[in-house]
């Protein structure tokens, strides 16, 4: 039997087309702001990219947010950019570090989007309320945010990250009960070359 291209289009676009959302962190207070030597979009990301798009044939998205520094960050402009994304119920959205943070703000701030999971990695909410812009203010933390996924919200701790880390952790699993925490031992904050923790957290199917 032989099919038509389009036949063959609509057969594909019935099935599930996974993609995932990386939202990187930010720099600390402790360093001078420099967008010519810093890339928040660095670290682990290029090898997860080349892992999940080779082994794996998923698309993933890697949206660069502006002024990524804690001090100078405003929620509004990554907001911006984060609307121009390809976000749906097939969407795997990662964050590391204010990354995180931002992707549980980003969920609360439009409750009408469904994705298929959310990863978490060290994420920070500022939970000292030390960022200037108030980047996390507003943010409503609620197991509601577990329900606008289909696999659910997972989150990865190493247990000798920053104090900020760990607060912004405590506040996090307080108001959000249903997450699945990941404990690990002496990844700090997860800001090395490669994250292979990671891929069985990832819900694949």
């Amino acid at each position: 039997m032989h099919y038509t291209l389009t036949e063959c289009m609509a057969a594909k676009n019935k099935g599930r087309e996974m993609n995932i959302v990386f939202c990187h962190g930010a720099m600390g207070p402790k360093y001078e702001w420099n967008t010519r030597t810093y890339d928040a979009n660095a670290c682990w990301a290029d090898w997860l990219q080349f892992f999940v798009e080779l082994e794996h044939d998923v698309i993933m998205q890697r949206p660069y947010f502006p002024h990524a520094h804690v001090l100078f960050m405003k929620y509004d402009e990554w907001e911006k950019i984060m609307n121009s994304q390809d976000i749906n119920a097939d969407t795997v959205l990662i964050g590391h570090s204010a990354g995180g943070g931002f992707v549980l703000k980003y969920l609360s701030k439009h409750p009408e989007l469904k994705v298929r999971q959310v990863v978490l990695v060290a994420p920070y909410i500022d939970a000292e309320d030390f960022q200037p812009f108030g980047f996390y203010h507003d943010i409503n933390l609620s197991n509601d945010l577990v329900a606008q996924t289909e696999q659910g919200i997972d989150l990865m701790i190493s247990d000798d990250d920053a104090p900020y880390i760990n607060s912004s952790f405590d506040k996090i699993t307080k108001n959000i009960p249903d997450i699945r925490v990941h404990k690990f031992s002496g990844r700090g904050h997860f800001t090395g070359a490669e994250l292979p923790e990671i891929m069985p957290i990832i819900k694949w199917n």
